[in-house]
């Protein structure tokens, strides 16, 4: 932080004990480590408090590109579950079961229309047919 190597450190040392004296430079080191220590708890706390608001701009920018993309798509952007709510069971349940009914529609379909495609064949070979 202040470039300072071991040399520095013993001048500062030596100055400190002769400015002081032997009696109050003990006091003071320990003074000078509580305000370094809380000095790195603030920087601490002003750190984690910029990451996490950064953080919070990247979520919310992150969101509104995929809502932009979702409404270029044509389809209506989805809402995103508060953070610590469990989704909804029963919507999900209901979701998978409105596409279940959707898929076996779709196949009873197509295997409905083979057999009316053959007895409509069968019915319009036999009107070609004279009756006897």
């Amino acid at each position: 932080m202040f470039n300072v190597g071991g040399m520095e450190l013993v001048v500062i040392g030596v100055v400190a004990l002769v400015v002081l004296g032997p009696d109050k430079l003990p006091g003071a080191m320990r003074q000078l480590g509580t305000f370094m220590g809380e000095l790195r708890r603030i920087s601490r706390g002003f750190q984690t408090d910029l990451r996490s608001a950064l953080d919070e701009a990247e979520r919310d920018a992150e969101r509104e590109r995929l809502a932009a993309e979702k409404a270029a798509q044509g389809s209506a952007p989805a809402t995103q579950p508060e953070a610590g709510t469990a989704p909804d069971p029963g919507a999900a349940m209901a979701a998978a079961r409105a596409e279940l009914d959707a898929i076996e529609a779709t196949r009873d379909q197509a295997e409905s229309e083979p057999a009316e495609a053959a007895e409509t064949s069968d019915s319009a070979a036999g009107e070609d047919e004279p009756s006897t």
